[in-house]
């Protein structure tokens, strides 16, 4: 009967130091455990926002130079800079290629706002939501002189390093063909208060006229002379082929009518007095006429088939 009470103190005291224990681990963990947790969050935390920092300080070092780049192919950083810069280069251009009446202007300014303005993200600041991205300046040269002088024209403005759009290029022929008002309108850019890091150099490129150079000898708008005059009623409506050019839309072909000197451009597809431009190549365009399908060299009517 001894052994039974002996057993119960022996449990008891068990428990007693469990109990003990529990409450000594508790106040450790209180006292020590629990600060080194929370100074290890603290720490992790820190840690990601220096990486974040880090990242942040890369990304803009990165966005700033390729900004640059940008910049540097840009004739300034504000619209006196530009505009003077434009028009002494598209003048010394002209003069240059050897076209007579010069006429340089510059139009329209377009300033185009910060995408940050339609995101959310930049809704509080303010100062991105309201910055400038960019300006657009409009320009245009005019001038007379041959077909190979208008053509380094386009070529020369091309060829220029710096950011540039041709929107529009017109010849118009004079003298049957001996002479042309070329113009060209084109748009620049520039970034507001951004700088090129030096005057970009003009490019001449004269190697790379080669390419243009066959076209502007054989001279598409002149015109043989006209044969003897026939009579109203025997009289025909002849488009002569005048040049193969791959245009914004693909391949095009320029038509000349012979009587009229009206000109006309036709993309694969369209049609002319029910001529439909099938395909063009080189110095040669198909063509198809009801059931009829020729080829017509550069330089020729389309033929009794056609109009």
């Amino acid at each position: 009967m001894s052994t039974v009470p002996r057993i119960i103190r022996i449990i008891g005291v068990v428990v007693v130091l469990a109990g003990l224990g529990w409450l000594g681990w508790a106040a450790v963990g209180n006292m020590y455990l629990d600060e080194r947790v929370d100074i290890e969050r603290q720490r992790v935390k820190r840690i990601e926002i220096v990486d974040r920092y880090r990242t942040a300080v890369d990304d803009s070092l990165r966005v700033r130079t390729a900004v640059q780049t940008y910049a540097d192919r840009t004739l300034g950083g504000n619209l006196e800079a530009v505009d003077h810069e434009l028009r002494t280069r598209l003048n010394r251009i002209g003069e240059e290629v050897g076209l007579g009446k010069l006429s340089v202007g510059t139009g329209r300014v377009r300033r185009m706002e910060s995408p940050a303005r339609s995101l959310p993200a930049f809704r509080r600041d303010k100062g991105l939501r309201d910055e400038i991205d960019f300006v657009e300046v409009e320009a245009s040269v005019s001038g007379v002189g041959s077909l190979e002088a208008a053509m380094r024209l386009v070529h020369r403005i091309e060829a220029e390093p710096w950011m540039k759009r041709v929107v529009q290029v017109r010849l118009q022929p004079r003298d049957n063909g001996k002479r042309f008002i070329v113009t060209i309108r084109l748009v620049t850019l520039y970034l507001p208060g951004r700088m090129p890091s030096a005057p970009l150099e003009t490019v001449a490129d004269l190697a790379g006229f080669e390419r243009y150079r066959l076209l502007a000898r054989r001279n598409p708008f002149h015109l043989a002379a006209k044969p003897a005059a026939t009579p109203p009623a025997a009289r025909q409506r002849t488009w002569v082929l005048t040049g193969v050019v791959s245009g914004p839309d693909g391949m095009e072909v320029w038509l000349l009518h012979a009587e009229s000197g009206q000109s006309r451009r036709l993309t694969v597809g369209q049609s002319i007095e029910g001529v439909q431009l099938v395909s063009a190549a080189g110095d040669t365009a198909e063509f198809t006429f009801g059931e009829d399908r020729f080829t017509v060299p550069v330089g020729r009517p389309l033929g009794r088939k056609g109009p």
